[in-house]
């Protein structure tokens, strides 16, 4: 197995044009601290594509954006690449961040189980939200709303990409989402108090599962 990161980006509606937009940071991180990056976008994020460029590349850290449920993550039209008892052993022994709904729960941890296997998974037991502005569909990066919830949660694979360990890069990105929080909170506003709520339902689902000590 190599280092380097391979980065699963569909593009196909409102939710994963966010996630599509704010992974640029995740790909900025890796020129920086010259770590391999392979994109694999839109239409691409099918699941024979996905298996075959995971196995190709063979590369340790494995990041997925888009829509999930508790037994597979999705790709390109909501299409299933991977599933609990049928593909999910190709993410074995390696490091994944899935920002997809509800996929730790059990996907997660049909792959990594305990704290001594050599793979680990960092993904959500609840839905993974984030408030937008629609009237910024198509310049995502421009939302003021949405930026608080990708800044945090991309603290977990762009600290692992400078370096950190994988329960270092989770409990950072959870401290950041408890200060936004909190800052939050200390707006009287009604949608300040909404905000609160989803980063407060992320906070709780980000889940660390399997060995925590990993490093790509």
């Amino acid at each position: 197995m190599r280092t380097g990161v391979i980065l699963m980006l569909p593009k196909f509606d409102d939710v994963t044009e966010y996630l599509y937009a704010f992974s640029k940071p995740i790909i900025i991180a890796c020129q920086n601290n010259n770590v391999k990056v392979k994109k694999i976008e839109k239409e691409q994020v099918e699941k024979n594509n996905v298996e075959s460029q995971i196995l190709s590349y063979d590369y340790n850290f494995a990041i997925f954006n888009g829509h999930g449920s508790m037994e597979s993550i999705h790709g390109h039209k909501n299409n299933e690449l991977i599933r609990k008892g049928k593909n999910g052993n190709i993410l074995k022994d390696r490091m994944v961040y899935a920002r997809a709904c509800w996929a730790s729960l059990k996907l997660g941890r049909s792959i990594n189980k305990e704290e001594k296997d050599s793979g680990c998974f960092i993904g959500y037991d609840l839905e993974f939200g984030f408030w937008y502005d629609e009237t910024r569909i198509t310049s995502p990066l421009k939302d003021s709303h949405a930026k608080i919830f990708f800044d945090t949660s991309n603290l977990v694979p762009i600290g692992l990409i400078k370096g950190q360990t994988a329960s270092h890069a989770n409990e950072n990105s959870k401290k950041a989402m408890l200060k936004a929080i909190n800052k939050l909170l200390s707006n009287p506003d009604g949608d300040s108090q909404a905000a609160a709520q989803i980063l407060w339902d992320n906070y709780s689902g980000q889940t660390l599962i399997g060995n925590g000590k990993y490093k790509i």
